[in-house]
């Protein structure tokens, strides 16, 4: 479906094409029509439209940035509300992010220039100190969201998850798990200033070593480490760093947030220090690279060649994901152990054991060498080895049979015509030891149950409609709209639901799970439900996608009517 906002016009500014889209807003390519220059279109998503926590939030880091004058800090020129929908509009940038710049070097296998690290850490420090001067916390500093233009000019944007210090009721949106502070990973109203400096150091860290110091597969996880974990000494994955460095760095990344450097012009002064110091690495007494660190080497190329080199130009085209099996409802958790990995290791080294001890029995014909066969499809095939041995008795003719057993070779049918035997593994679940939720639906009513023992916000929930190519379509549901004055989280054993009333009296759905015992509802009407039917029947579409803090959990299948599915 066509962007309604493409070739839009909004006040004196053109809609043209879509630049990106983030957590709430979406961010648009755009012309001044009477300046005659290019403008970004920051527009908050409509799933926000009627929620004013978020659209307060989206007005307010406008009005707040709009008086600011910075030169590391996108400017903004305008800011309006068009048919409900708010917007603001800022100067364009023309270049790449850091991360991609990030990226660029990490595939030539090097390291960015100290003189260019020095000079971004320089220009986002004054841009931090000036945001704190002014009373407020960036709350999301990462690489994305440091641009570097081609004319060398390097901005702090984004500060869409802004909190003025004066303002905590605003805190509780979380940052990015792999530069988030210690303090915003417990409570994200928790923020201060110096929660700033420590993201920046964490991209500081990145930059120097070629590494995030902390890194898993679940965002909750890595939340976690940066609450609980030291980072790993710098100088054990690039041992060219010197001490003073290690040290700098280390300062910037304590836990108490009363040990870090207290401003940005003096985590800054502190690195060129030590990086200009003639203190010489030992590397003799370093411990062993971590496992999976690429070896990584500084390269001399500067910034702008690195950041002009086929930079792309608009939006990327999108892969279709595909259509991924949907979740499977298992009643067992304990029958979601995936022992296939095990499996299939056990019967390679079986089948190699085998076939060196028959090649040292001269006795004994020489044995085909075992074959496994991995197949990937949807659902996935696991073709087991097509040589099996058995135990033959001892032989009576010789001496050394009578000691040892004869392994004996039994071939398959050669009928081509009958394929070999497979095992259908099941769909991935994910967060298999995680806190279980049910789902039922029909096409008038859908219910979510707590099955566990956990407390999660509702909040975090998000529901959409997938089309055939697995792609997300429009119709889609987000959990802050089941928030009650007095619930604002799910608790055991309690359903939310959605039920459409109309002139018609189909059947609605009522769950038994939903009614016995303690178990209770919270149940919001929906009169006008336009947008919000994602889980009914639909030409071109047989599946919805679960989502929890914006992590796709599960994929459930229409017309089954029921769906199970885990959160961490």
């Amino acid at each position: 479906m066509k962007d309604p906002l493409l070739g839009a016009q909004l006040a004196n500014f053109r809609v043209d094409r879509l630049l990106g889209q983030g957590g709430m807003a979406s961010v648009y390519y755009g012309q001044d029509i009477k300046l005659h220059r290019p403008v970004a279109i920051k527009v908050l998503d409509k799933r926000y439209k009627n929620h004013p926590a978020y659209a307060a939030r989206f007005v307010n880091e406008a009005r707040m940035m709009a008086k600011w004058h910075h030169e590391n800090i996108i400017q903004i020129y305008y800011s309006d509300e068009e048919s409900g929908f708010p917007y603001y509009v800022m100067e364009y940038v023309d270049g790449q992010d850091l991360s991609a710049i990030i990226s660029q070097y990490q595939e030539q296998g090097k390291l960015m220039p100290i003189a260019e690290v020095l000079r971004i850490s320089r220009a986002i420090a004054s841009a931090l100190d000036y945001a704190h001067q002014h009373g407020v916390i960036h709350r999301d500093v990462k690489p994305s969201n440091i641009l570097l233009s081609k004319d060398g000019r390097i901005l702090l944007g984004d500060f869409g998850m802004a909190l003025e210090l004066r303002d905590g009721s605003q805190g509780t949106v979380f940052g990015s798990p792999h530069y988030i502070s210690p303090e915003q990973a417990r409570r994200s109203a928790d923020a201060i200033p110096q929660s700033d400096l420590y993201s920046m150091g964490i991209i500081l860290y990145e930059l120097l070593t070629g590494a995030v110091p902390f890194n898993a597969e679940e965002p909750s996880e890595i939340a976690l480490q940066q609450i609980s974990m030291s980072p790993p000494l710098p100088r054990s994955i690039n041992p060219d760093l010197k001490p003073a460095v290690e040290a700098v760095l280390l300062k910037a990344l304590q836990k108490d947030s009363r040990e870090r450097y207290q401003s940005g012009d003096k985590l800054v002064t502190a690195l060129a220090e030590a990086l200009n110091s003639t203190g010489e690495a030992k590397r003799t007494t370093l411990p062993p690279l971590p496992v999976g660190v690429p070896t990584l080497h500084r390269r001399d190329a500067s910034l702008e060649k690195i950041a002009n080199r086929n930079a792309p130009k608009g939006q990327a085209a999108q892969k279709p994901a595909g259509k991924m099996p949907a979740t499977v409802r298992i009643s067992d958790p304990a029958k979601r152990k995936n022992y296939w990995g095990a499996g299939i290791i056990l019967l390679v080294l079986l089948g190699i054991g085998l076939t060196i001890f028959l090649a040292r029995k001269p006795a004994v014909a020489a044995l085909p060498e075992p074959t496994l066969t991995l197949t990937l499809q949807t659902p996935t095939e696991l073709v087991l080895p097509t040589q099996t041995f058995t135990l033959a008795p001892p032989s009576p003719t010789t001496e050394s049979a009578t000691r040892e057993p004869t392994f004996t070779p039994i071939s398959l049918p050669t009928d081509t015509s009958t394929p070999p035997p497979t095992i259908v593994a099941q769909p991935t679940v994910m967060f298999p030891e995680g806190n279980l939720y049910r789902l039922f639906y029909n096409e008038t009513s859908f219910y979510m149950l707590n099955r566990s023992y956990g407390h999660r916000s509702i909040s975090g929930f998000v529901f959409q409609r997938l089309d055939t190519d697995g792609l997300p379509m429009e119709d889609i549901f987000q959990g802050f709209r089941w928030e009650t004055p007095r619930f604002d989280y799910l608790p055991r054993n309690f359903c939310v639901n959605i039920t459409l009333y109309g002139d018609q009296d189909p059947p609605y759905l009522d769950p038994g799970e939903c009614r016995a015992g303690l178990m209770k509802t919270i149940q919001p009407r929906f009169d006008k439900p336009e947008g919000i039917l994602f889980w009914t029947p639909k030409d071109g579409s047989t599946q919805f996608r679960v989502l929890w803090l914006d992590t796709e959990v599960a994929r459930c299948e229409i017309t089954a009517g029921a769906c199970d599915f885990y959160i961490p």
